[in-house]
């Protein structure tokens, strides 16, 4: 038996390192107050077609050899509107993007579910698929994909809109991520056919619920004085259209919550998207009343298609502008080979 003395030492050595070196649990690296530079991959509109598929793989590669990157992200549309929306091809996207070794993080795009009434996609009914969707790509609720996984705040913990697992936030260095649940074909309003009450009942509710995430992630924001907001979202909502134009109508309500939400945070906000297939950057927000660009924020647009590549995008929440996009292009994807 130690001598009392002993079992005292140790008991204060005990104590003295739980104080000095306290397990850090998944909340406190969500809310992370320290300065320095991180870097993460932000992908989208891919893979799509089968002769690609290579690419797709170059990529995951690329990515996976780079040790400085903490997650990737992608913004929908993980296949071509016309391939088929059946239960196979969402397995193996899964199998696919569950090569990443770090956490990945997808926001749906409407290849995948909204478009799915196409006779070449297999003529199934879009909310099914959606259900299926979320089924498949989030099985537990504010954790990411990936051989690393991530833990994150998700809308499935808002009793007033527990179907949204899709919607989720997080938060490094003083810097907010979220991603939004906004699509293509004018924001699920596109008619078909087989098209019912349902369906128009699902886009007002989308909607509704993107309005009360945004606001949340912006209340987010200001608590902790972010140094800059990432927003990730599918669709071009159609910025340089007119307001009140045909193509701006299913995202109307959202570019004006934008514009709300960039007049109240003036610090760096990024509005990340794909659909369009080219990469872009720039300013395309404008205060309607005086057509005034906001100059705080970015649009950035990602490779896809046949274009398939990567952007890396730096954050250093100690610069002036917090985000830089670095397009990553592979060289072997350029040549339009495969290398075996």
């Amino acid at each position: 038996m130690l001598p009392s003395i002993w079992l005292s030492a140790l008991l204060w050595l005990t104590m003295l390192f739980y104080w000095v070196a306290p397990v850090q649990s998944n909340t406190d690296r969500a809310i992370d107050t320290d300065s320095g530079k991180f870097e993460f991959a932000l992908i989208g509109d891919m893979p799509y077609r089968i002769v690609d598929y290579w690419k797709f793989d170059n990529v995951i590669n690329a990515i996976n050899a780079n040790e400085r990157l903490e997650w990737v992200l992608h913004a929908g549309d993980i296949k071509p509107g016309i391939a088929p929306c059946s239960d196979a091809l969402l397995l193996d996207r899964l199998e696919r993007f569950q090569r990443f070794k770090i956490p990945f993080i997808l926001t749906p795009g409407d290849n995948e579910w909204t478009d799915c009434h196409r006779a070449a996609a297999g003529s199934y009914q879009p909310l099914e698929r959606l259900a299926r969707l979320r089924e498949l790509f989030y099985p537990q609720p504010g954790v990411s994909l990936g051989q690393k996984t991530m833990t994150m705040v998700s809308q499935a913990s808002d009793s007033q809109y527990p179907e949204f697992v899709e919607n989720v936030r997080w938060t490094k260095k003083r810097v907010l991520f979220a991603t939004l649940h906004i699509v293509g074909s004018n924001n699920g309003l596109v008619p078909f056919a087989s098209r019912t009450q349902a369906d128009d009942d699902e886009v007002a509710r989308r909607i509704a619920a993107v309005l009360s995430w945004l606001h949340q992630a912006i209340d987010e924001a200001e608590a902790i004085e972010a140094r800059g907001i990432f927003l990730l979202f599918q669709a071009d909502p159609r910025f340089t259209a007119a307001k009140g134009k045909p193509a701006r109508h299913g995202f109307e309500e959202i570019l004006e919550a934008f514009e709300q939400a960039s007049l109240r945070f003036r610090k760096p906000i990024v509005l990340a998207h794909g659909d369009s297939h080219r990469f872009l950057i720039d300013k395309p927000l404008q205060v309607q009343e005086s057509e005034r660009t906001l100059e705080h924020v970015t649009r950035v647009v990602t490779f896809g298609d046949r274009d398939v590549h990567w952007l890396r995008v730096v954050v250093d929440p100690d610069a002036p502008e917090v985000f830089t996009i670095h397009p990553e292009i592979i060289e072997r994807n350029v040549s339009g080979y495969p290398l075996f």
